[in-house]
C-alpha cells in the first residue's frame, strides 16, 4: 500500500476525532499520557537509572564515573533540551522522567523522512485527552543527547500540536546513567553507571523482556485483524481495501519484529528475555 493511502487513512481518522480539533500538549497533558507501565517504580534489580535534583552528589567511590552535562530551557516543569536524530536532524524535547518511551511529533517526523516509505511503521492508538488518537510506532536509528547515544529507539510519532519543543524524550534511552536536574545551573548532568554484563546494549531485563512483549503484542493483533477480514463473506471495495490495508500491516509488524530479534542477537540477550 502507497504511503499517500496510508497518510489518507490516518489523516482521515483525525478528521473524523472532533475532540482533538485543535488540541495542544498542555502540561496536564504529561500525566494523561503515561501508560502504567510507563508510570510503575522499576524493580531495583534492573539496575535502572536514578532521578534528581540538584547538584551530583560527592562520593567516595572507587569507581569513577564519567559525567556529561546538558544545559536545558523551559521552566523547572517543563525541561527542554536538544536532541539529535539519526545523526542528522536536532530538535528540542521535554524531558520526561516519568515515561520510558519516545513521541515525537508529525513535523519532525517528516523532517526525518521516516514518512517516505511504507515499511516498519504501525498505525497505533496511544491514550490522550478525552480518549484515543491515532498515532504511529516506528524505531528510528539512533538519538544523541549531548555525549549520551543509544541506537534503536522504539518510538511514537503524535499527531498532537506540541508547543515549543517536537515531542517527549522518556528514560528508556539512558538507563546506563544516573540523571540529576541542576535547577539552579539549569543543566541535566548523566552519570555514567558502572557496566553491567545484565544490560545487553545497555538495557534491562525489563526493557527487553518488554519490548518483545509489546512487538509480538503487535503482531499478533494485526494478526487477528486480518484473519477477521479474510474470514467475512463480503467482497465489497471496501473490504479489500482493508484486507489491504491489513496485509501492510501485519507485514510491517513482522518487520518490526524482525529488527528487534536482530538487534537482540547481535548483543547475545538472553533467548528467555525474549
Amino acid at each position: 500500500m502507497s504511503m499517500r493511502i496510508f497518510t489518507a487513512l490516518i489523516l482521515l481518522f483525525v478528521v473524523i476525532s472532533p475532540v482533538f480539533a485543535g488540541r495542544y500538549f498542555t502540561n496536564q497533558d504529561l500525566e494523561k499520557y503515561k501508560r502504567p507501565s510507563d508510570t510503575r517504580k522499576p524493580a531495583s534489580k534492573d539496575n535502572v537509572p536514578a532521578v534528581k535534583y540538584g547538584p551530583p552528589p560527592k562520593e567516595n567511590w572507587d569507581y569513577q564515573p564519567k559525567k556529561y552535562v546538558v544545559p536545558y530551557s523551559g521552566s523547572s516543569r517543563r525541561i527542554v533540551i536538544q536532541v539529535t536524530f539519526n545523526n542528522r536532524v536536532t530538535a528540542p524535547m521535554l524531558l520526561d522522567t516519568g515515561a520510558t518511551g519516545m513521541l515525537i511529533s508529525l513535523r519532525l517526523a517528516e523532517r526525518l523522512g521516516v514518512l517516505d516509505n511504507d515499511r516498519a511503521k504501525l498505525l497505533s492508538l496511544v491514550g490522550g485527552v478525552g480518549g484515543v488518537i491515532p498515532a504511529i510506532f516506528t524505531i528510528l536509528d539512533s538519538i544523541r543527547v549531548g555525549d549520551v547515544e543509544y541506537d534503536f529507539i522504539p518510538t511514537t510519532i503524535s499527531f498532537l500540536d506540541f508547543q515549543g519543543f517536537d515531542g517527549l524524550i522518556g528514560m528508556d534511552f539512558m538507563t546506563n546513567y544516573s540523571v540529576y536536574i541542576d535547577t539552579k545551573r539549569r543543566r541535566v548532568v548523566f552519570e555514567e553507571l558502572p557496566e553491567s554484563s545484565n544490560m545487553p546494549a545497555g538495557r534491562s531485563e525489563t526493557w527487553w523482556r518488554d519490548t518483545f512483549r509489546k512487538f509480538k503484542a503487535m503482531k499478533s493483533e494485526w494478526r487477528r485483524y486480518r484473519e477477521r477480514l479474510y474470514n467475512e463473506d463480503s467482497d465489497s471495495l471496501r473490504v479489500r481495501e482493508l484486507r489491504a490495508f491489513a496485509d501492510a500491516q501485519y507485514e510491517n509488524a513482522e518487520d518490526l519484529y524482525d529488527r528487534l530479534n536482530v538487534y537482540a542477537s547481535e548483543y547475545s540477550v538472553p533467548l528467555e528475555w525474549r
